[in-house]
């Protein structure tokens, strides 16, 4: 037995002793290049001496290698490769037969256009294009014998790919990728793992298929991969389509830690962005003709978190359609605001992957709830709300919420060219503690302490982002009672002005103002209300008001009358001046506006 373990491992020394003298090194050359002109379908040349060792296995290196594609226009480089290696069996090549396998790509750039139907300009005529041909025309990655050539381990070191996709009109760089390829035979599954730097950043990757002649080919392929990086990380697995948005079906999770980091980096614009901070997604994805449906969708945004279902409807010729409900516990209505673009919706349909044009063109139709909705300084509870947005306005509608222990609901409604030219808005509040809702707004002076009712609507012809008060044009209705206006003293009113015709309000104080009801309705326009109706009134006595408030600066320009209780003719009249929140009383005589702003 020893002897015969001898006997062939001298055979085996012998061997690759004379193989050098038995392989020419130019047969093994023009086989490597003939073996990548055929798998490409181009022209293939070398630049370099080829290197050939044979211990501890047979190897050949090609240097300064390059792949063009020629046709009768122009020659464009698709491929540059420093170095080139691949292992081949000995015994084959000593009988002129050389298969080579497990192959090494050092610094290699490669350059791909996608075309507008989203197939890869690489390939062309040749074994590989030949064989994704063969599986797309029957939908299966099932190949002649022929055409199932042996592709074996491919391993790149610090290479480059550079994708011009045309239906975009954008380009993509991966730059330093190092990595694997694991492919045993074309009609078999295959697997590439690695890491790449994207724009800048590293991430590492793994991706994989069982049908990766069809996913070349442009048609449904399984697939499954994950991505990894700082800025972005996610798994899918099901179903994919290079050809078609490049979309899946199945399962997939992506998270984004840093939004308005990853869309700087990303180039990608999305109004609002600066609103979000963080995004998660997890769903199952289903296609049905031109209509994606995510399903059992989870959704992190900032510190909220929803659950529910989406459709996206992307119809041929048409804007694309997001429809569904999802459930949050807390929800932001300043970053939903900014999320809904301000400006005039585009004339018919985007480009394809034109992601901006996309999202500028889009139609929503969303239900939402929350347990928790954050509106400027308040927080709704168990909110109702849905989002509509059509070719030619955007509306937000509150449909319920619980409010400062009372409800709220309103209407948001853009132009017809959307927020851009202007905006109306409904506002009803019921039954609501006013008296909290002073604080929250960090209102001072003498305001009602009670529960109440208000009824505002207003519209701008104004962008949303720029206007102000001053722009606004519309009406209020506000109710309460019974309640209290602290620091007003009525009696202590008429006592001062016995004596003085000009004092402060703040000095008619002691005991608050109770009241029974009060009702208040103005309509208001350039930064100025006029008073239509204002009671205060009780058991005793009723406080009337009429006249202006110029709102935009704070000042008064009031006339007020006090009425006893059971008779017509007012029983003490006073005028307000000054400027909120110390207005001041002027008893007699009656004075004029300007005075009164002063």
């Amino acid at each position: 037995m020893l002897y015969a373990a001898l006997a062939i491992a001298g055979i085996l020394l012998v061997v690759q002793i004379v193989a050098p003298f038995l392989i020419s090194i130019t047969v093994v050359r023009g086989s490597m290049e003939r073996a990548v002109a055929e798998w490409t379908g181009h022209e293939v040349s070398i630049g370099g001496s080829p290197e050939v060792r044979f211990w501890p296995e047979p190897q050949i290196t090609l240097s300064d290698v390059t792949i063009t594609r020629e046709d009768a226009r122009s020659k464009r480089l698709l491929a540059r490769i420093d170095k080139l290696s691949a292992s081949f069996e000995l015994y084959p090549a000593l009988l002129g037969r050389i298969v080579f396998e497990d192959i090494e790509l050092t610094r290699p750039s490669v350059f791909v256009i996608r075309d507008r139907e989203g197939r890869l300009d690489w390939a062309n005529d040749g074994l590989l294009s030949a064989a994704v041909r063969q599986a797309a025309s029957a939908n299966a990655n099932t190949i002649p014998a022929d055409l199932d050539a042996r592709v074996g381990d491919v391993t790149v070191e610090n290479g480059n790919l550079e994708l011009l996709d045309l239906s975009s009109n954008r380009s993509f760089r991966l730059n330093a990728i190092n990595g694997e390829l694991r492919w045993p035979r074309l009609s078999q599954p295959a697997r590439i793992q690695g890491s790449t730097q994207l724009n800048g950043r590293a991430a590492s990757f793994d991706l994989n298929s069982a049908q990766p002649l069809l996913l070349l080919s442009g048609r449904d392929a399984a697939a499954a991969g994950s991505l990894q990086s700082d800025l972005i990380s996610g798994r899918m697995n099901g179903t994919a389509n290079l050809a078609a948005y490049s979309f899946l079906a199945g399962s997939f999770d992506v998270a984004v830690p840093d939004v308005p980091t990853f869309t700087t980096w990303s180039g990608i614009e999305i109004p609002g962005a600066e609103q979000v901070k963080s995004l998660a997604m997890k769903a199952r994805l289903g296609i049905s003709g031109d209509v994606l449906r995510f399903e059992d969708l989870s959704l992190a945004v900032n510190e909220g978190r929803a659950t529910g279902i989406l459709d996206l409807a992307l119809p041929s010729g048409g804007r694309p359609r997001l429809t569904g409900t999802l459930a949050f516990d807390k929800l932001d209505f300043s970053s939903m605001l900014a999320a809904i673009p301000p400006r005039t919706l585009l004339d018919g349909p985007p480009a394809d992957g034109d992601i901006t044009a996309l999202h500028r063109s889009a139609e929503f139709d969303l239900r939402l709830s929350a347990q928790e909705a954050a509106l400027g300084p308040f927080m709704l509870g168990d909110a109702a709300v849905s989002v509509l947005k059509t070719g030619d306005e955007t509306r937000l509608d509150i449909a319920d919420s619980d409010f400062e222990a009372g409800t709220l609901t309103g209407r948001l409604t853009s132009a017809k060219d959307g927020f851009s030219s202007g905006a109306a808005l409904r506002l009803s509040i019921q039954n609501a503690d006013f008296s909290s809702i002073a604080r929250r707004l960090n209102l001072s002076g003498p305001l009602p302490s009670a529960r109440g009712s208000l009824e505002l609507s207003f519209s701008l012809e104004k962008p949303m982002g720029t206007a102000s008060w001053e722009d606004a044009r519309g009406q209020m209705r506000f109710t309460a009672g019974p309640g209290t206006i602290p620091g007003v003293n009525l009696a202590a009113l008429r006592q001062l002005a016995s004596s003085k015709n000009y004092f402060p309000l703040s000095e008619a104080s002691g005991d608050d103002l109770d009241f029974d009801r009060m009702e208040v309705a103005a309509t208001f326009a350039g930064g100025s209300a006029e008073l239509q109706r204002a009671e205060i009134a009780n058991a005793a006595e009723t406080l009337s008001f009429s006249g202006v408030v110029p709102y935009v600066d704070n000042s008064l320009a009031l006339s007020a009358n006090i009425t006893a209780a059971g008779t017509e003719a007012p029983n003490f009249t006073f005028f307000i001046g000054g400027s909120w929140p110390s207005p001041v009383i002027l008893t007699a005589p009656a004075p004029d506006t300007k005075r009164l702003n002063d």
